[in-house]
């Protein structure tokens, strides 16, 4: 039986096999680049010998190898690995926020969610994923255990995870910036698609990523402010193609750019013709996006046509409907014990615990062309614009 790692004066003592479980690893390229050692730095294991991986994902071995093109091949090397230093057993089905299943066993010294989704933004749904989660951790973590989670940009602030794990009597004992081991790709629940880059003003970005530990017991002075505590500066932007960045706008803060053209554009648009300032007494909005609002009426329209096309009923994804969700009072009868979210029946209540799954899709062709979907609303979208070839 593995020696539980110990806090003491700062420093983590970790047991000689270090036994890790992985929730909710996407196509389990994450799981995969344990396989190397020197993967393991995020994970506060100096002085492990070895580990005892159990890699979890939250889709069935069918489903999963259907929806993520690497996932046969990481599942292989995870299954098939030589290495002396690692034993590695490999799970699907598992539910993140209800890990029963494990509690029998012997409990984990590290426990890893990265970029926890259910498929849709919405923030309550979110915040209650991850009090359901940790609540689910604490029971089979050991006492000196810690629980790492990462999140995406604004992510932390919105979803309310420094608050939400305190609920559940877990200290931050550090948060930073993550540097993804090689080999990890963030992808989407709903298809092989990576949401870890994005476009801005013509260049490919990678989004920044910040990771958690969590934790029993009295924090620790090194311990970074949250990030809603932080001095706010300009957004730092990193560009894939161009890491320098040279081209700014001292004019709007330091805004930057990958190209000399993209600069000498944006000074002429924007500071010579004003073109695409929003006008302070103007407001531009979609009303079919709940009121969204856009700088100027040439972004509204290419909005509407990009969005809604000719069908001006398709809504947002978080336009969905969820439990109704009532704001926290006193002995209230229908409150979550866990994520202390209040609800107007006890059949809402009920209801809220099938929200903290991933939204499970079924792909619908386009009668036009041969391109499949993974909802109606993207079809629809498609169909705005889909004509024979």
């Amino acid at each position: 039986m593995p020696v539980e790692p110990i806090v003491m004066d700062g420093a983590v003592h970790v047991p000689e096999c270090l036994r890790v479980l992985t929730v909710g690893d996407g196509d389990l390229s994450y799981s995969r680049s344990l396989l190397e050692k020197d993967n393991w730095t995020d994970l506060d294991v100096n002085g492990a010998a070895s580990m005892d991986l159990t890699a979890t994902t939250y889709d069935s071995l069918t489903s999963l190898v259907d929806k993520y093109a690497m996932a046969a091949s990481n599942i292989e090397a995870l299954t098939t690995t030589s290495a002396p230093f690692i034993n590695v057993n490999v799970r699907h089905e598992v539910d993140a926020t209800n890990l029963s299943s494990f509690a029998n066993a012997l409990h984990f010294d590290r426990i890893v969610f990265h970029h926890p989704h259910t498929g849709v933004e919405d923030v309550h749904r979110h915040r209650r994923l991850l009090s359901h989660f940790f609540h689910a951790a604490l029971q089979v973590l050991n006492p000196h255990g810690f629980i790492y989670v990462t999140l995406a940009r604004d992510q932390p602030d919105r979803w309310e995870i420094l608050s939400r794990a305190s609920a559940a009597s877990l200290t931050c004992l550090m948060q930073s910036v993550w540097t993804p081991p090689k080999g990890y790709t963030r992808k989407r629940h709903q298809s092989d698609k990576s949401f870890h880059h994005v476009l801005l003003h013509g260049a490919k970005l990678q989004q920044e990523s910040t990771l958690f530990r969590f934790g029993r017991g009295v924090a620790s002075s090194s311990i970074l402010p949250p990030p809603s505590a932080a001095p706010r500066g300009p957004p730092v932007v990193v560009s894939l193609g161009n890491p320098e960045w040279e081209f700014a706008c001292d004019e709007c803060g330091g805004k930057r750019f990958a190209t000399l053209q993209g600069h000498k554009t944006h000074m002429r648009m924007v500071h010579e013709l004003n073109l695409k300032r929003k006008r302070p007494d103007s407001t531009f909005s979609c009303a079919a996006c709940h009121g969204r609002e856009f700088a100027d009426e040439e972004a509204l329209t290419q909005h509407r046509l990009a969005k809604h096309g000719k069908d001006s009923t398709i809504r947002p994804d978080w336009h969905q409907s969820h439990p109704k969700r009532m704001s926290l009072m006193p002995n209230e009868a229908n409150v979550c014990a866990i994520c202390r979210d209040s609800f107007e029946s006890q059949a809402d209540l009920d209801g809220h615990w099938t929200t903290l799954q991933p939204i499970l899709v079924e792909k619908v062709p386009c009668g036009t062309c041969s391109k499949t979907f993974e909802d109606h609303r993207a079809l629809r979208q498609h169909q705005n614009f889909c004509t024979k070839e």
